[in-house]
């Protein structure tokens, strides 16, 4: 199934929305918190594509849960993986960049 938002990441998940928006709008706001993922993150994000490729499907909604939750931070975990984590970030890009 080909998702409406071409996130390979919610096509596996099979969701017909996305899970990955964050239901905030991308307006003006003060940043308050920590531009820094904690450790721990990436070590459960790592983890977890670990298993996404396997077509595991509770890893990929965890994976999804995560991002979110960053991106309701401002941390955005694959502009993050690709200047700190960089082997984790062509993982993410192909799950969470849009194909189209």
């Amino acid at each position: 199934m080909v998702n409406d938002c071409g996130h390979l990441l919610c096509e596996l998940i099979d969701d017909r929305s996305c899970s990955l928006a964050t239901g905030r709008s991308r307006g003006c706001r003060p940043n308050l918190t920590s531009k820094t993922i904690a450790p721990e993150v990436i070590d459960e994000v790592r983890a977890l594509l670990g298993t996404i490729d396997l077509r595991d499907r509770d890893a990929a909604i965890r994976l999804a849960k995560i991002i979110r939750s960053e991106a309701r931070e401002d941390r955005h975990l694959v502009a993050y993986a690709r200047i700190e984590e960089p082997e984790l970030a062509p993982a993410l890009e192909r799950l969470c960049v849009r194909r189209r």
